[in-house]
């Protein structure tokens, strides 16, 4: 009787450890998978592609939020703006940015993969053009610190008006500066009363 009771003890025990077994193996898998997966770090500078022009992008990354500067250094030079976010292996970018005498703002979407980006972008301008297409992106340095901003003309200002030529009584040329227009809406009456002769003036009747 004890060695029957043993028997069925052994088989119990052996059906049980075989029904558990493969997912305990599952679920120490899943663990381990999770442990060496390493996040996916996407700081550096970057060479994008998009529009027919290459922008070049410095990325920083604090955890799943990025934010950075862009620049094109071809013809009319601009610098930009850029923040976004991962998820994942998905990355999501908006990048603006003063471009000539409209502000433009792309939309960026993509899927990292060693170096690499590769998506669709959706841009807008406030001139009303809109345009979409495709991007991709490399990494080009994992240092931010050798970015340097593009070189943009800064916008001309009006010169002054230069001071008027004439000739003096004696032929030599002189110069007089233009006189400044005065905006305000009140009258220095005391400017105007000079050379009035006051004998002119009508006089009170008496009252």
């Amino acid at each position: 009787m004890t060695m029957k009771l043993n028997a069925l003890i052994a088989i119990f025990l052996f059906t049980f450890g075989a029904s558990i077994s493969p997912a305990m193996a599952e679920d120490a898998s899943q663990a381990l998978g999770n442990q060496t997966k390493a996040p996916i770090i996407v700081q550096g500078i970057w060479k994008v592609s998009l529009a027919g022009i290459d922008v070049i992008m410095a990325l920083n990354q604090s955890g799943q939020s990025l934010f950075g500067l862009a620049k094109f250094e071809g013809d009319d030079p601009w610098n930009g703006a850029v923040a976004g976010s991962l998820s994942g292996n998905e990355i999501y970018l908006s990048l603006a940015a003063i471009q000539g005498d409209v502000l433009a703002s792309t939309f960026m979407s993509g899927t990292v993969v060693e170096g690499s980006i590769a998506g669709a972008y959706v841009r807008s301008e406030s001139s009303g053009h809109a345009a979409k297409g495709e991007f991709a992106a490399t990494m080009i340095s994992p240092d931010t610190s050798g970015y340097t901003p593009a070189k943009v003309n800064a916008v001309e200002t009006v010169q002054e008006a230069a001071p008027l030529a004439q000739q003096g009584a004696n032929g030599a040329q002189t110069t007089e500066q233009p006189a400044a227009s005065s905006t305000s809406k009140f009258k220095d009456v005391t400017q105007l009363a000079k050379g009035i002769n006051p004998n002119i003036l009508p006089r009170m009747a008496p009252l």
